[in-house]
């Protein structure tokens, strides 16, 4: 054990002398840690095949690892369970980097990890990592190039700013579940990993993952992750509505590989929310500027074919504005207000829906009545623009339609 020295070196717990005081148990460790709350703990190159108890077990189940620090780089956990349930680590970082575990499972139930960790290039062989009501803060969990037989990460909290699992090997189920507090993380980075088994990722984020290069024997399960798309805007009128760039330039590359494993498990729905949320991130960067504002409009109206409501509402918005528009150019003075209105509604109804085997005569029959046959230029006009509005929103209303019950 390492006192702390002239040149105010912290204190370090480490080898033989670490070993011997986790041998005491929990109250014991727990006891030095809250006398020594700032010592750095070292575990690291330990061997701890032959410190299992009667069953087989390991346990650091509710022990304190103060505010110092923590490492067990290259420790070797061999056969059995490890339970770190309920443990407590603070301090600046957590380091499993090179651990090893040849069989069995590590748990992390309701652990605290108040600093950054890593897992980096972990072998847990076939043994699986639990991580469940974990709570985790910091800058960065790193998982990156570990190999893990099974991953269940289901944390109660996140306050970190990044996972970073790129190249990690799992050989059976992977399990992302991010649905509760994870409001503070901008990436969860998964590139070029690979899972054996079936990988669920659900959760609410607001940010998009990485998982370019990610493989699959399996399916990867996307249909419950929701994902927000961050943008900004340089202006602060009225436009910063209109502009808004995506502040990632490569959330447009990422949203295009969700929407590819989402259309492979034929999840139709899931793939158009990606695809709708890739179209907003390409828009102003990588679509021109007429097709970016053609895509906004697109957006507003129906959400990319999503939304029924808002083109229907349209419609009948559009139609009462023809209604009263037709009704106040009419040029016959001798009709009584009821019939005034009445040939308004009938040419408004007939002009917003022309494939009607009636549609023709009846606008025709109206058009006669309010304008003796002979509608002014500006008549003609908004009757033009009433068509081709309603054209587009039927279009869009059918269009949702059609996604909405998509097989």
């Amino acid at each position: 054990m390492s006192n702390k020295s002239q040149t105010d070196q912290p204190l370090t717990l480490e080898g033989d002398d670490a070993l011997q005081l986790w041998r005491k148990g929990r109250a014991a460790w727990n006891e030095w840690i809250a006398k020594n709350s700032g010592a750095y703990i070292n575990f690291g190159n330990t061997n701890f095949s032959h410190e299992r108890d009667n069953d087989g077990d390991l346990s650091f189940s509710g022990y304190d690892f103060g505010t110092g620090g923590a490492s067990f780089v290259r420790a070797e956990f061999g056969d059995g369970d490890v339970d770190f349930s309920e443990a407590t680590f603070g301090g600046t970082e957590v380091d499993f980097s090179f651990a090893k575990l040849s069989s069995g499972d590590l748990f992390f139930t309701k652990t605290r990890f108040l600093a950054s960790s890593s897992f980096a290039r972990t072998d847990f062989g076939i043994g699986g990592l639990y991580f469940e009501d974990t709570f985790f803060s910091g800058d960065e969990l790193e998982m990156s190039l570990a190999k893990i037989g099974e991953l269940f990460f289901r944390p109660a909290s996140i306050e970190l700013k990044e996972i970073n699992a790129q190249g990690l090997h799992v050989k059976g189920l992977g399990l992302f579940d991010l649905s509760e507090s994870s409001s503070k993380l901008e990436l969860l980075d998964l590139l070029g990993s690979s899972f054996e088994g079936p990988l669920f990722l659900k959760g609410n984020l607001n940010s998009v993952p990485n998982l370019l290069a990610t493989r699959s024997s399996n399916q990867v399960e996307l249909s419950e992750l929701k994902v927000m798309l961050r943008r900004k805007s340089p202006f602060h009128n009225w436009l910063r509505h209109i502009y808004k760039v995506a502040v990632d330039p490569e959330d447009s590359v990422r949203l295009r590989r969700l929407k590819e494993i989402a259309e492979t498990n034929k999840d139709h729905q899931t793939a158009l929310r990606f695809s709708a949320d890739e179209n907003r991130a390409r828009r102003w960067q990588e679509t021109s500027f007429l097709g970016s504002f053609l895509d906004a409009i697109f957006s507003a109206s129906s959400n990319y074919g999503q939304n029924i409501l808002r083109p229907f509402v349209a419609l009948i918005l559009l139609t009462l504005a023809s209604i009263c528009l037709y009704k106040t150019f009419a040029s016959e003075l001798s009709l009584t207000l009821e019939k005034s209105w009445g040939h308004a509604i009938t040419l408004a109804a007939s002009n917003s829906l022309p494939f009607l085997p009636q549609s023709r005569s009846l606008r025709d029959d109206a058009i006669k009545v309010l304008y003796s046959d002979a509608p002014n230029l500006l008549v003609d006009a908004i009757m033009i623009g009433q068509g081709i509005l309603s054209f587009i929103f039927l279009f869009l209303i059918g269009l949702g339609l059609r996604n909405r019950f998509r097989l």
